[in-house]
């Protein structure tokens, strides 16, 4: 594996790796697995921690990105990383990040330039018209329910967004952003109590799962394995399965590498994911705390 990331990091090696992938495997809808150009028109900080990327598509997707989805971003000579799509109009992307390593910082400092993107990849979240959903972020995990919330809220099914992070300098304008691209509220939860809910989000849904067991409300929670852990543990006591939307280490996005293997499960996160009933993650979720 070590050698394949390393080869990914040039541009020939890259497209070579993917019509390799393509020619020897017929399950795959090839478009989707195309580079597209896209430039990245802005960049912008929404608070101390986290920023949007306002990527256009200089060649569309053939398929509408659904909640759940995701992208690979090449970064030419630097990485290849998946990033979920925080909202897609009109051909453009926009994704909800923070600086955490050499590709988002290069991402970070991209403003104008051109960058590759693929997508969109894994499976779209299965969503029923007959129930209200309650969704769940942590840090970064709430990238990919911005959309989500987006779509809940125009069907008249979303309950509560509730998102934690360590304090209100991590907040900033982003329950601002948030309204905006969704229409919705955003509840805000932070570590040090210094704006919000006192607490972690997990320490919410704790307070509310109780009432959600004989309710129609599903919980579909995205973030890091100890919370979504916390929360598929939660569900388990009050038979409740939630919907968890998983992180793990992407790189080719085809589903061919291995690299993204959900251990014993057998689940590959970018094929089969990356959303799950906890009850199929849970094991998994728990080994990895």
């Amino acid at each position: 594996m070590s050698k394949i990331t390393e080869d990914l990091k040039n541009a020939e090696t890259l497209l070579r790796y993917i019509r390799f992938s393509l020619s020897h495997t017929n399950f795959l809808n090839r478009g989707r697995y195309l580079i597209r150009h896209a430039k990245v028109i802005d960049i912008i900080q929404l608070s101390r921690r986290y920023l949007i990327a306002k990527l256009k598509l200089l060649e569309d997707f053939e398929s509408k990105p659904e909640p759940g989805q995701f992208v690979m971003i090449w970064l030419p000579g630097i990485d290849y990383i998946p990033m979920s799509i925080a909202d897609y109009r009109d051909s453009e992307l926009l994704i909800f990040f923070k600086v955490r390593g050499e590709g988002t910082r290069a991402l970070a400092n991209s403003k104008n330039k051109i960058l590759g993107v693929t997508g969109p990849l894994g499976k779209p979240i299965d969503l029923c018209n007959e129930s209200k959903y309650l969704l769940v972020g942590g840090g970064t995990g709430l990238a990919p329910l911005i959309r989500l919330a987006k779509k809940l809220y125009s069907l008249n099914l979303l309950e509560n967004v509730i998102w934690g992070t360590r304090s209100s300098d991590d907040v900033g304008v982003v329950p601002e952003f948030f309204k905006e691209v969704t229409g919705s509220e955003l509840t805000v939860c932070t570590e040090d109590c210094s704006m919000g809910y006192c607490g972690k989000a997990t320490d919410l849904v704790t307070e509310l799962m109780p009432k959600l067991r004989d309710s129609s409300v599903e919980v579909i929670a995205a973030g890091p394995n100890d919370m979504l852990a916390s929360i598929a543990s939660m569900g388990s006591k009050y038979g409740i399965d939630p919907i968890v939307i998983m992180e793990s280490t992407v790189k080719c996005g085809l589903g061919l590498c291995g690299e993204c293997i959900l251990g014993e499960t057998g689940l590959s996160l970018c094929r089969d994911g990356p959303a799950f009933r906890a009850s199929k993650v849970v094991n998994y979720l728990l080994n990895k705390k």
